[in-house]
C-alpha cells in the first residue's frame, strides 16, 4: 500500500499508510501526520487520492510546501518524491508501481533447478560469519565506513523497534544473539541473514520455507537491499534505510 514516511535529519520518525482518500499533514494533533515544529502550519498540506493517483496539495501554509525542492500548490506524486515541510522531509513511497510487470525486479528469476541453490546463499553467509568470528585479528562487529544501515520495524513481534546493522553479518531470527530478535511463538531460529560486503547489503533466505519479500516481491535465494526498501521476514515488516554516521 502507498505510504508517506516522515524523516528528520535522515532518521525515520513515522510511517503513515495512504489508506483513505485524504491524509492531512500539519502541526495540530487532529492531522493524520503530525509534525511538531513551529515552522509547520496547523493544517499545512494534504495527500489526496484521485482515481488511484496521489497528489500533494498545500493548504495555504505560511512557509509553503516543496516537492523535490520546488514550491507547489498541488502536484502529482511519484514513488520516491520528497516533500519538504519546514525542516522535515516526507517521502512518498508507492511500491505497487515498482511491482508492475513492466518494471521487473533487479534480481533475476530463478533458473530451472535454482531452488536447489537457495540454501547455498545462506550457507555461504553462515560460513563467512564463522570465519569472521574465528579468524584472528578480524572484528566481525567493526563499523563499516560510509553510510550506516538500520532496520525500522513497522509491524510484527520483535524485541526492539529499531536495529543498527553494524556487524558484517546480521541474523534475523529467534535464536539467542540474533541481531533482529523475533519474539513471536514458533518463529524460525534463523529466518534470514543480512551480509555486508564492499558497501553492499545483501539479504539471504535461510530455508526455502522461510519466504522473504522486498517491496512485496519474493526473494529467490538472495537480493541486494536499497535505501527505503520494505522487508518482510517471518511476519515482521521492516524498513531498511541508510544514514550518514554522526560526526
Amino acid at each position: 500500500m502507498p505510504q508517506i514516511v516522515l524523516k528528520f535529519n535522515d532518521k525515520i520518525l513515522k510511517v503513515v499508510e495512504l489508506d483513505k482518500p485524504l491524509v492531512t499533514i500539519g502541526r495540530k494533533r487532529k492531522n493524520d501526520l503530525v509534525i511538531d515544529n513551529l515552522g509547520v502550519s496547523s493544517y499545512h498540506a494534504q495527500v489526496v487520492q484521485e482515481e488511484g493517483t496521489f497528489f500533494i496539495e498545500d493548504r495555504g501554509s505560511t512557509n509553503g510546501t516543496f516537492l523535490n525542492d520546488r514550491k507547489i500548490a498541488k502536484l502529482q506524486l511519484k514513488n520516491g518524491d520528497q516533500i519538504a515541510i519546514g525542516k522535515h522531509v516526507v517521502v512518498f513511497q508507492d511500491f505497487t508501481a515498482i511491482a508492475e510487470p513492466s518494471a521487473p525486479p533487479s534480481f533475476a528469476e530463478p533458473k530451472p533447478g535454482a531452488s536447489e541453490q537457495i540454501p547455498t546463499a545462506f550457507d555461504e553467509a553462515e560460513i563467512e560469519l564463522g570465519q569472521a568470528a574465528a579468524a584472528p585479528g578480524i572484528d566481525s562487529s567493526a563499523r563499516v565506513s560510509g553510510k550506516e544501515a538500520s532496520l525500522l520495524v513497522v509491524s510484527g513481534q520483535t524485541d526492539k523497534n529499531q536495529y543498527s546493522l553494524v556487524d558484517q553479518i546480521s541474523i534475523i531470527g529467534s535464536q539467542e544473539g540474533a541481531t533482529v530478535k523475533l519474539t513471536k511463538w514458533l518463529s524460525p531460529k534463523v529466518a534470514a541473514l543480512i551480509n555486508h560486503r564492499d558497501g553492499v547489503y545483501t539479504i539471504s533466505v535461510s530455508d526455502a520455507k522461510n519466504k522473504i519479500l522486498i517491496n512485496g516481491i519474493p526473494v529467490q535465494g538472495r537480493a541486494d537491499l536499497n535505501d527505503g526498501d520494505l522487508v518482510d521476514v517471518a511476519g515482521v515488516k521492516m524498513y531498511f534505510y541508510l544514514t550518514r554516521p554522526s560526526s
